[in-house]
């Protein structure tokens, strides 16, 4: 059943990218393969016109018609072959881009068995594009037909001829088969080597890999990487090279064998010199078709492998599309956000990062997220965000399940400032602009924007100000510092007038001090002014207990847990786990 989905999707991708042409070579292909055998018999009849029969003019015809046909079948087919597979890949990768951003989750980044499959997905998509050279296995096999009914034509058992002629093919198709298994297993090293060659090639990392030396490791770790992949390889393929090679001088013996009946079959009277010049002739051509039928099938066999990958991303996208969740969140939070025994355990992993989470964010409140490295508290903004779904439990806005919500919707009422940023090296407009699509033209918002997150320092060192190129990989791009990125990325969590929510995941990291503290009093003021908005929620997360006494509630997460919830003051005279974190804190700075 699945191979048939696999064949139904291999055909309905080149009908979705061009069907005019796809019908054409299905034509086309199956013409040119079916009529060379057939020119060979009438190559027969011209023989055996000219020895006394009367079929001499009738294998004229033939012969003519049929190289005429073949030969403007496959010079169609080669171009107009190429033609559609470009548009397949095209539509094929098109298709990948709208199926892996189009997943709501994040659980196909970071999960590796995932990772690997799209990765694969991804290197071989130029094979999807090969769809006539199905259409040609089709024209094979009516080739293959044709030779069948020429050898039977002499005697039914030259028909073992194309018999050890497939030999070859078995064994070039078992290779193939164990290859795509092999380089399957092994794709993680190619993942390795590539994302190392990143490291060793991007500009972020010169410096680092260049002071600490680690250029001649780095590249030996790519050696190996590639090594672990090719070393394999390359001795089954020697292997399976010699055991393709000793088939083919089986089929060689037979041929011979074929030819010596033949002609032992003339002397006695009891074949024809035109069948004696078919099988001469024949011979090569069921070597062609053979050869065909190996190349082909080992085609059919990686495409159809690489369109199964394919048709379960496709089944991967749909069961993890969140179709269900088509709900509206409330234009004004006023309740608040709940966790409700939410336990969480990223996917391809068993450890437990959340474990039944009872947790209530009321509306309108500055909540604070402290406690340290690896304790959950991005875990807890991720679900927030419904980047992930709880693994038990769930989270309700104002009483309703955030999973009822169509999470494009619930994510157009969030804004957010993240610690690991993005670097969009757009139009520096444009990458503000992001914050918000549907304003992103609006220059009296972007300024705002600007100014919101003391960005507009950047802005005035810039060229041509908001026209400006960001970014030295591109013709007069300007390249910024961390900080100054920082400032554009915290400009675009103000481009959003109304969040329910807003989320501030350790968003001053890459700045100094003072400019920290004006941050974190435009977020206040933000903060309240949504308040009185919209009922918001601003979420803060942060290692720096100074910015922490801004929140109205704090909330310290332990070992996935929740193990403290309160004021700043209320804390500190419980004289547990946050009251000692801040005191080291506070002497560190005294």
């Amino acid at each position: 059943m699945m191979i048939l989905r696999i064949l139904a999707l291999w055909i309905a991708t080149a009908f979705r990218a061009n069907p005019r042409l796809t019908i054409l070579m299905c034509a086309t292909t199956v013409l040119g393969s079916a009529l060379a055998p057939i020119s060979v018999y009438g190559v027969k009849l011209i023989i055996d016109g000219a020895t006394g029969a009367d079929t001499l003019l009738l294998g004229v015809a033939v012969t003519t018609i049929t190289l005429l046909v073949s030969t403007a079948a496959n010079q169609i087919a080669g171009p107009f072959g190429d033609t559609l597979d470009d548009q397949v890949v095209r539509y094929v990768y098109d298709d990948l881009l709208r199926l892996t951003t189009g997943i709501p989750s994040l659980a196909h980044h970071e999960n590796p068995e995932l990772a690997d499959r799209v990765s694969m997905i991804e290197r071989d998509a130029y094979q999807l594009g090969g769809i006539w050279r199905m259409l040609m296995t089709i024209g094979v096999v009516s080739g293959v037909t044709t030779v069948i009914v020429l050898l039977s034509s002499v005697d039914p058992l030259l028909n073992l001829l194309l018999l050890l002629a497939l030999l070859p093919a078995a064994v070039s198709a078992l290779m193939l088969y164990r290859r795509n298994n092999l380089w399957r297993t092994n794709e993680r090293f190619r993942r390795l080597a590539n994302e190392v060659t990143d490291v060793l090639a991007e500009a972020k990392h010169g410096v680092e890999v260049r002071c600490f030396g680690l250029v001649g490791p780095l590249v030996q770790v790519v050696r190996n990487g590639m090594d672990a992949r090719r070393i394999p390889w390359v001795a089954m393929t020697r292997r399976y090279g010699l055991l393709e090679g000793l088939a083919w001088l089986i089929f060689g013996a037979g041929y011979a064998v074929a030819i010596v009946g033949v002609l032992g079959w003339a002397q006695a009277g009891q074949a024809t010199a035109g069948d004696v010049i078919l099988i001469v002739l024949i011979g090569p051509q069921v070597a062609t078709t053979a050869h065909s039928v190996a190349a082909n099938l080992a085609i059919v066999i990686g495409a159809t492998q690489t369109f199964g990958r394919y048709q379960w991303l496709r089944d991967y996208a749909t069961s993890q599309s969140w179709s269900g969740s088509v709900g509206a969140p409330p234009e004004r939070l006023t309740d608040g956000i709940r966790f409700e025994g939410v336990s969480f355990s990223y996917p391809g992993t068993t450890t437990t990062v959340l474990d039944d989470v009872d947790l209530v964010l009321p509306a309108g409140r500055t909540v604070a997220f402290v406690g340290e490295n690896g304790a959950g508290k991005s875990t807890l903004v991720k679900l927030l965000a419904r980047l992930y779904d709880p693994t038990d439990g769930q989270v309700t806005v104002d009483g309703t399940a955030l999973t009822s919500f169509d999470p494009a919707a619930w994510r157009e009422r969030i804004s957010a400032g993240f610690q690991d940023f993005a670097t969009f090296e757009f139009l520096a407009s444009d990458s503000v602009g992001v914050g918000d699509l549907k304003r992103r033209d609006d220059r009296a918002v972007l300024d705002d924007a600007v100014r919101s997150g003391e960005a507009a320092p950047v802005i005035a060192s810039l060229p041509d100000g908001l026209d400006s190129m960001l970014g030295r990989r591109f013709t007069g791009g300007v390249g910024l510092s961390g900080g100054q990125w920082q400032r554009l990325a915290l400009a675009r969590a103000f481009m959003r007038p109304e969040p329910l929510v807003m989320l501030l995941d350790e968003p001053t990291a890459a700045l100094d001090p003072e400019a920290e503290a004006a941050i974190y009093d435009r977020y206040g003021q933000a903060a309240r002014e949504l308040a009185e908005r919209t009922g918001a929620v601003t979420i803060l997360v942060s290692h720096r207990f100074s910015t922490v006494r801004m929140a109205d509630l704090i909330v310290v997460v332990a070992d996935g847990k929740i193990s403290e919830y309160g004021s700043h003051a209320d804390l500190l005279a419980a004289g547990g786990r946050y009251a000692r974190l801040f005191e080291l804190q506070a002497r560190a700075y005294r």
